[in-house]
């Protein structure tokens, strides 16, 4: 009987411990320094639409979560670009809820004001309560304006230099002339992209699958550039990027044929020939010609 009993209290004893340490742990959780910061990333793109809201949700993290609310402040940094008239702040007090690691708040972009090119405004996480601030308290959100395309600018083309070619490359095609390409979707809804090898009609053994991605924007055609190196130079590689002047212009509800315009030779630095020199290339797309 003396057993039995003094079993029971033993059991008894570790189920006050087993319950205290519950309760312990709970304030322990509640007393910890947690950290906050943008998540999942510091950076992010708010393609603004004429025919819809236009809604970008910003989220702040921490990394533990409290028994009680928790209130964030942020600003704008005087370094933004972005148009002030190009988006709208939440208004209120922004919040992490109870028991959660994430918070947010959202902005709203302004078709009439956001600009073509994209400009980029920047949100500094001022504090969180009962929080530090951990090193990504910086988002930098690029606004920018949207114009569908009613056409999928993908699949098989021909493209062709319009303009001569260049000089340091012996008078040689960027692409080559007469080449099929298979244009594809890139990063964004906007974004296209093909693969090729840069001036093909040297020969050489550079190779054969540079990515090359183009940005379709609101009736301009926007080169963004090679992605890989093109490895052909002076000494190093060179790279296409936006043109100096004028852009391409396209109808959105005609992918049979359009031009890009570029700066051909475009970093200026280490494997640049010379200053470099504006280019058009043509690109139809061959299913279109074989339906006609």
């Amino acid at each position: 009987m003396k057993n039995i009993l003094k079993s029971f209290g033993i059991i008894l004893a570790l189920v006050v411990v087993a319950c205290s340490t519950k309760e312990d742990d709970s304030v322990y959780l509640n007393d910890r320094t947690s950290v906050a910061y943008f998540v999942p990333g510091s950076a992010g793109t708010l393609f603004v639409r004429e025919d819809s809201a236009s809604v970008f949700e910003v989220k702040v993290g921490v990394s533990e979560a409290k028994s009680f609310a928790r209130n964030f402040e942020i600003e704008v940094l005087p370094t933004s670009t972005a148009n002030p008239d190009s988006y709208t702040i939440q208004s209120g007090v922004f919040t992490i809820p109870a028991n959660s690691v994430v918070g947010s708040f959202t902005v709203t972009g302004d078709f009439a004001n956001a600009s073509l090119s994209g400009e980029i405004l920047r949100l500094k996480l001022l504090g969180v309560e009962d929080t530090m601030l951990g090193s990504r308290d910086v988002f930098n959100l690029t606004i920018i304006r949207l114009c569908p395309l009613n056409a999928s600018f993908t699949g098989a083309y021909t493209l062709t230099q319009v303009t001569p070619g260049y000089a340091p490359a012996a008078g040689a095609p960027v692409f080559g002339n007469n080449v099929t390409v298979n244009v594809t979707m890139g990063s964004t809804e906007l974004e296209r992209q093909f693969e090729v090898k840069f001036y093909p009609s040297l020969g050489l053994g550079n190779p054969s699958n540079v990515p090359v991605v183009f940005e379709l924007s609101c009736g301009n055609v926007n080169m963004i550039g090679n992605s890989s190196a093109s490895g052909i130079g002076c000494g190093g590689s060179i790279e296409v990027g936006p043109t100096n002047g004028t852009p391409s212009t396209f109808d959105a509800n005609d992918d049979s044929v359009f031009e890009i315009t570029f700066h051909e030779d475009s970093s200026g630095g280490a494997g640049s020939c010379s200053a470099g020199q504006q280019t058009t290339i043509r690109l139809e797309n061959n299913n279109y010609n074989l339906l006609l």
